[in-house]
């Protein structure tokens, strides 16, 4: 799993600046989704939907100050409990409660090599989003393999588990600061990079200008453009590499006959797009669309290099690892198994609109690029989204509802319900609907489960 990384910035979802050997193979050798959407467009709330198999308005958490509730069964301890070695490696949200279930957990930050080079990367100067440059160390000293390093530890207690394994790889990369080890810094061709539309600035948001106002985007040049996405891009080369490595240990043990992969990320960053970087509490293309490619082992029958379209969520992930390992996923889970769905054909869609939420977040947190988010894009209100392959509505309570016609305007850069922008379209007004009907259903979902919501961490220096 990376973190940060959108979907058009793949390879096989037809970015041609990257290159990605190992994630081109996945998908040659397995199914890509080419339509996955995140249920939040940041970390947390988004990891707890993948590892509890509900929507944030169900779990609760929809900004980096919630924990997930003690009384939600996480997919670590689903899988433990039915016979499975669990292991976790990485950024996994462990100071959140998503650490509940491992038999063996390493934290990204955990004290030694791997909290040096969490530091190397974390540590580097930068004040506007799209800050971007090498770190002090080397590749070998870098965040995502040390990352790896670990991982191929793990890999020898798994095996010495005599059990079936279960584990989870979450790379911290793309993730800003864009900061990489040499020579990934400089490995993409920046020249050949195409600039993100901005679009005439008609028809946007008003609060997307003060947004880049924040970011002082007006003093970036094209040329911090371009060197700001060959990181980001070298970034997502360099987990790729790392990937390969754990790819080729896990040839040579004789284990890829029986391990399925999956690789995906938890959501996508703006790099540029709208004038704006890093991430958001907002819900847009750019921040939800995700890759999502499932290989399955060398030795079963399946059919390979396969796109399969229809709406899909991360959410999906729980079911679909839990049939995988042949364990009974919660009658209550929102997501679909994707596997049973791929081998059916994917002739039916699993959902006729994909939904997401973030926000709710009254902290002390304000401007905390070039890591984080910038202040104005911090949400008091909870926002909310549906979206299909054609239209996406936005329930922002605190800057205006936003919808969009994702056929003729593909980056949402003309919100259609502007003043002026005419009548709603009739597909605007059904997925208004659908929202409606999907928070009542959610909220009674939450009842029914009697969640506890976890600390919601209201208090400066707990977030």
């Amino acid at each position: 799993m990376a973190d940060q990384q959108k979907a058009s910035a793949t390879s096989v979802y037809g970015n041609a600046q990257i290159n990605t050997p190992l994630t081109d193979r996945l998908a040659a050798s397995g199914w890509t989704f080419g339509d996955t959407y995140a249920n939040s467009s940041i970390c947390t709330p988004s990891r707890a939907s993948l590892h509890t198999g509900v929507h944030p308005l169900v779990h609760r958490v929809t900004c980096h100050q919630h924990r997930a509730p003690y009384n939600l069964p996480q997919l670590a301890e689903l899988m433990t409990a039915g016979g499975y070695y669990t292991a976790v490696i990485g950024h996994y949200e462990l100071p959140r409660n998503l650490g509940r279930g491992w038999h063996e957990q390493v934290d990204e930050r955990e004290y030694g090599p791997l909290q040096q080079a969490y530091r190397c990367k974390y540590d580097v100067p930068g004040q506007f989003g799209w800050s971007a440059g090498p770190t002090p160390c080397t590749a070998e000293q870098g965040h995502s393999h040390r990352v790896a390093d670990r991982a191929l530890r793990m890999l020898d207690a798994a095996e010495a588990s005599d059990r079936p394994f279960f584990m989870h790889v979450a790379f911290d990369d793309p993730h800003p600061p864009f900061a990489v080890p040499p020579p990934y810094d400089t490995i993409v061709d920046r020249a050949a990079i195409p600039l993100p539309d901005l679009g005439d600035d008609h028809g946007r948001p008003p609060w997307q200008f003060t947004a880049r106002q924040e970011y002082q985007t007006e003093r970036a040049t094209e040329d911090d453009y371009r060197r700001m996405l060959g990181v980001y891009y070298g970034m997502i080369t360099c987990v790729d590499h790392q990937m390969q490595r754990l790819y080729d240990s896990m040839q040579k043990r004789g284990l890829l006959e029986n391990t399925w992969i999956i690789f995906t990320s938890d959501h996508g960053d703006y790099t540029g797009e709208k004038g704006l970087f890093t991430k958001g509490e907002s819900l847009y293309e750019c921040l939800l669309h995700v890759p999502l490619i499932i290989c399955p082992p060398q030795g079963a029958e399946a059919d390979r290099d396969t796109r399969i379209g229809g709406l899909v969520e991360l959410v999906d992930l729980m079911p679909t690892i839990l049939g995988l390992a042949g364990i009974e996923a919660p009658q209550y889970a929102q997501g679909h198994d994707l596997v049973r769905w791929a081998r059916d054909g994917a002739l039916r869609p699993l959902r006729d609109a994909a939904f997401a939420q973030v926000g709710d977040y009254h902290g002390k947190l304000k401007n905390t690029l070039p890591k984080g988010i910038a202040g104005v894009c911090r949400h008091p209100g909870l926002v909310q989204c549906a979206r299909t392959l054609e239209f996406s509505y936005v329930r922002d309570p605190d800057y205006g509802d936003e919808a969009y016609d994702l056929r003729t305007d593909p980056r949402e850069l003309v919100n259609l319900l502007n003043d002026g922008a005419g009548p709603e379209p009739a597909e605007v007004a059904a997925l208004r609907r659908q929202l409606e009907q999907w928070q009542t259903q959610c909220v009674r979902l939450g009842e029914r489960l009697q969640v506890v919501p976890g600390d919601r961490g209201f208090f400066e220096g707990w977030e």
